[in-house]
């Protein structure tokens, strides 16, 4: 009895660590090709094909920009977006301000889309028209 006890207890330690890993695996990644240099905090990104994934396993608030073939890696600090129409589309939405193309959403990495926090001389960046939004489809990649 004593031993069935214990096999249970090591199975649900091993089941509740290893959790939040497996949690994070599910989320998957998104891959885009963007045609168009763009902004993600106060870097501007050149053209070129993006792996966006959460950033850890703490949850997605926190993505991860990083350019396919190497280089660099950008955190984006994210809020949850409501629910859309079709949940199985997987893109990226950028908001042309300025003259500058801003990331600001990402669908696909998750449950539901993810709004990118951009601050802009210490206050958050407003939104740009919806005539101004600019989307790249993306695909599903497994990144493990």
């Amino acid at each position: 009895m004593k031993k069935r006890a214990l096999s249970w207890a090591l199975a649900l330690i091993v089941l509740v660590l290893g959790a939040p890993h497996a949690s994070a695996r599910g989320r998957g990644a998104v891959e885009a090709n963007i045609p168009f240099p763009f902004v993600v905090g106060d870097r501007v990104l050149e053209p070129g094909d993006y792996i966006v994934d959460v950033a850890g396993t703490t949850g997605p608030s926190v993505l991860r920009l990083r350019e396919k073939n190497g280089g660099g890696r950008v955190m984006l600090d994210t809020d949850q977006l409501p629910a859309k129409d079709d949940p199985e589309a997987v893109t990226l939405v950028f908001d042309k301000i300025g003259d500058k193309l801003y990331l600001m959403e990402v669908w696909g990495v998750g449950d539901s889309g993810r709004g990118v926090k951009h601050i802009v001389d210490g206050e958050v960046l407003a939104r740009g028209s919806e005539e101004s939004r600019q989307r790249v489809a993306a695909t599903r990649v497994s990144t493990g």
